[in-house]
């Protein structure tokens, strides 16, 4: 049973979007506070009720593909109205939680829920376009760790982080689509491989990384003097990861290593959160 509550509010997943937000946090530039405490508690409460929220609308989809019919909804491990009950109360709390650090964190931690939950999800049985607001989703999180700190100016580190979490997200999906088109197909979702075939698709993934890894370094590059001395490791870090990626993408197995480049995308955005963390500091005490 603990383990089919911690599947219904996908704990690895709230726990990665709180590492996001303590990333924006700490690029603020500020001494951790009481502030820092409420926006883990806030955040990881609010991306908990989201997913259990999630599985809640879509139990019923769930319980026809193979990838999600395990869940503890499908299972009916846990009963669909005490899952309806522990999001909104996950939602309700989190979201009071946000509010000790201000009225800006309390609306865009509102705004995650809407775009997560009712644009998002609603959106995702109509278009493959519903990835826009779905990666918007992981792009609010370090916006709402910066203003929790109390700053209301956006600074441009802020700005290429949030980007970067944004455009991260869309190569995110279109790998789960790569391996799990037959299923979506069958569920009746519409996906972009209802327009691209499978090698296009990749090759379109590995274009969009290639891109978004860029950004990253030219950042570094025009960046301050306490970002730019990691200049060095960003430059041997996206190469080393464009040519493993590309690797692991263009496998000469049937359905290439898809799996491996997938924990490897996800792998390089926390190398990436902790080197903007690190620089942060760097700049603090600069």
């Amino acid at each position: 049973m603990v383990r089919a509550y911690l599947d219904l509010v996908k704990y690895k997943l709230s726990f990665a979007v709180v590492f996001s937000a303590v990333t924006g946090y700490l690029i603020a530039g500020v001494y951790p506070d009481i502030t820092l405490f409420y926006l883990i508690i806030g955040i990881f409460l609010l991306a908990s009720g989201s997913a259990a929220m999630n599985q809640y609308t879509e139990r019923m989809i769930d319980a026809k593909m193979g990838r999600t019919m395990k869940r503890p909804l499908p299972l009916k491990i846990i009963p669909a109205k005490r899952a309806l009950l522990i999001s909104l109360a996950l939602f309700v709390s989190g979201s009071l939680i946000l509010l000790c650090n201000g009225i800006l964190p309390f609306i865009l931690g509102i705004l995650t829920v809407i775009l997560y939950n009712i644009l998002y999800t609603r959106l995702k049985r109509k278009t493959p376009l519903s990835i826009i607001p779905g990666a918007l989703v992981g792009a609010l999180p370090p916006l709402i760790g910066f203003f929790s700190t109390g700053q209301l100016v956006l600074t441009a580190s802020l700005i290429a982080f949030a980007g970067f979490m944004f455009l991260w997200q869309i190569p995110h999906f279109w790998l789960i689509i790569i391996k799990y088109h037959k299923e979506y197909k069958s569920a009746g979702f519409p996906t972009i491989s209802d327009y691209f075939n499978e090698k296009q698709i990749r090759n379109l993934v590995f274009i969009w990384v290639i891109l978004s890894t860029f950004l990253i370094l030219l950042f570094f590059i025009f960046s301050d003097p306490s970002f730019k001395i990691f200049l060095s490791f960003v430059t041997i870090l996206n190469i080393s990861f464009i040519w493993l990626f590309h690797r692991l993408l263009f496998s000469d197995s049937k359905t290439g290593e898809i799996k491996g480049a997938f924990i490897l995308i996800n792998a390089f955005s926390i190398i990436v959160m902790s080197m903007f963390i690190i620089a942060s500091f760097f700049k603090v005490i600069i």
